[in-house]
Parts: structure tokens; C-alpha cells; sequence
């Protein structure tokens, strides 16, 4: 496919550190981009993985948990997908490895955390993203973002892991009031949680012109959805794009650290959308998808799955 590509992270106006990190990789056993200057990355068989993190746990040690997550990611799947894709690879079978590898990030950054007593209690969100065969496989932890812009209109695609996220969806608080709650960036899901993970998984099917953009909450939580949809509306590279969202974010503030991913999707191969068509956003089957995950693993490549 054609993917043009950007990626940026900036350590904000307030934080010392920067505790964010983004990753790409072909997963063809080229050493993933994470936090490193772009190169040109060929998509193979294995398709385009992109992720943002967020980490925290003070001093250093966010730091380390979204880096740590991002490489342990990166690193089973192309083990356990790159290397292994064929003409006759399932979906299925990228659904799975891509929980997989989520629970293989949290556990690294677990690992990590009980190895380090000044790293104890840290953590990263996670948004993850593979481009294959025409769809987006996303996988969410917390409350990073995957934005969709289509025919001029954006669409969140993911759904923040936060409390106040729960509190709307009972019925507890409006939209408006989660706005400006002061736990508003509590979230419920982490890498490096000793509790279960309950991954999202969703599939997007892509269209010619789509553009993809995966940020940490210093550029969403500053940056309101209308003028993200203003910015990447302007017909700018991905990088002249990402650069005046950024900018936006630290003129807001700059309270977080800051980082975004745009992919720009204009491979001829790709269908053209039908004016007013709905996304095709599908959230695979759980209990499908849980249903023999642990024999397939075990299976197909040896050992256990923690």
C-alpha cells in the first residue's frame, strides 16, 4: 500500500519529562521507529503497525513503560504474525495476535515495574493500529485516541478507558459535564496492570483519501475535535498537518506531553467512499475471539500465554 506518514511527540510546556512514545514498523524484522527520526518503510505482506503510548508513574518510569510496551508489542508481532503472514493469513488469526501482543506489552511493562522498586505502579496507555488488506485492526488501552477523517468529516474511533467515560455511559454524567471533570483523565485499563486488561479490538475498513491519526491526550484533551477536523481538512502533508496540531496543543496549554501519528491513505487499490456511506466498524466477537485463544497460541507457536 501507500501510506505517506508523520509522526511526531513533544514534551509540552510544563512536564519535565516526556513520558509519550510512538512507534512504526513493517513488521519484517527491520528495527521499529520508536521516537526516531522517519524513513521510508515498505508495506509487506505483514501490513503497517503505528501505536502511541502514554506512560506514567513518575520520576523516569513512564518513560520506560511506554517504550517498554511499544518494543514488547512490536516485537511479538512480528514473531508471531510478520513473519508467519501468507497469502492464506486469516483475519482471525491478526485479531488474535494482536490481543496477544497487548498482553504481552502489559506484561513486559509488569515485568519491568516488580524488577524496579523506583518503577513500581507505572504503566502506558496504548492505541495501536495495523493497515492490512485494506482495514485499520486497532487495539485501545486507556484513553489515547484513534481519529478517523473522511470525506471531511472526523470520526473518533475509539472510546476512552476512563472513569468518566463509565460515569457517561451510565447515565451518571453528560458529555459536557466529562469535559471539565476534574477525574477526567483517570483511566480504568493500563499496560503494566497486575489486574486482567480487557483489550478493545475493532476493525475499520479503509477507503481511498482516509486519513488516520492516533495522539496521546496532550493533543486531544487541548486540541478540540473541530479544529482537528479543520486542520486535517486543509489538504497539508501528514507533516505540516501534525505540526500545526501540535502547535494548536501548545498554545492551549501544552499541559501533557504531546504525540500524534497521521497516516494518509491514498493507495489506488483502496475502494473510493460513497458520498453519506457509514463507517464499517466492526467490534470482533469476544467471546469468539476468547473461545480457544489460549489452545491456538499454544498450538501454533509453543509454550503459554500469561
Amino acid at each position: 500500500m501507500l501510506i505517506d506518514y508523520a509522526a511526531i511527540t513533544h514534551p509540552g510546556k510544563v512536564r519535565k519529562n516526556n513520558e509519550d512514545a510512538y512507534l512504526l514498523s513493517a513488521l519484517d524484522g527491520e528495527e521499529p521507529i520508536i521516537n526516531g527520526p522517519a524513513r521510508s518503510l515498505k508495506v509487506g505482506d505483514a501490513g503497517l503497525l503505528v501505536a502511541v503510548a502514554d506512560g506514567m508513574g513518575g520520576a523516569a518510569a513512564g518513560e520506560v513503560a511506554s517504550r517498554e510496551g511499544l518494543a514488547a508489542l512490536a516485537l511479538f508481532l512480528f514473531g508471531h504474525w510478520g513473519r508467519l503472514t501468507g497469502a492464506k493469513a486469516l483475519e482471525s488469526e491478526l485479531h488474535k495476535a494482536l490481543e496477544i501482543a497487548v498482553e504481552q506489552a502489559s506484561d513486559a511493562v509488569l515485568r519491568y515495574s516488580d524488577d524496579d522498586r523506583t518503577a513500581r505502579g507505572m504503566g502506558s496507555t496504548l492505541t495501536s493500529a495495523i493497515i492490512w488488506k485494506g482495514c485499520a485492526y486497532i487495539a485501545q488501552i486507556g484513553d489515547s485516541r484513534a481519529y478517523l477523517l473522511r470525506q471531511g468529516l472526523l470520526h473518533q474511533i475509539t472510546e476512552d478507558q476512563t472513569l468518566v467515560n463509565d460515569l457517561v455511559a451510565q447515565g451518571s454524567l453528560t458529555r459536557e459535564q466529562a469535559r471539565t471533570h476534574p477525574q477526567r483523565n483517570m483511566i480504568t485499563q493500563a499496560l503494566g496492570s497486575p489486574q486482567p486488561l480487557r483489550v478493545v479490538l475493532l476493525r475499520l475498513s479503509l477507503r481511498r483519501g482516509d486519513r488516520l491519526l492516533c495522539c496521546s491526550d496532550g493533543l486531544h484533551g487541548e486540541v478540540s475535535d473541530a479544529r482537528i477536523q479543520e486542520v486535517l481538512n486543509q489538504g497539508l502533508s501528514p507533516r505540516r498537518s501534525l505540526e500545526l496540531l501540535v502547535d494548536e496543543a501548545l498554545a492551549h496549554g501544552g499541559r501533557d506531553n504531546i504525540t500524534g501519528v497521521i497516516l494518509s491513505l491514498n493507495d489506488p487499490g483502496l475502494p473510493l467512499p460513497t458520498p453519506g456511506e457509514a463507517l464499517d466498524l466492526i467490534h470482533p466477537d469476544a467471546l469468539t475471539r476468547r473461545r480457544g485463544i489460549r489452545g491456538w497460541f499454544q498450538g501454533l507457536f509453543g509454550g503459554s500465554a500469561s
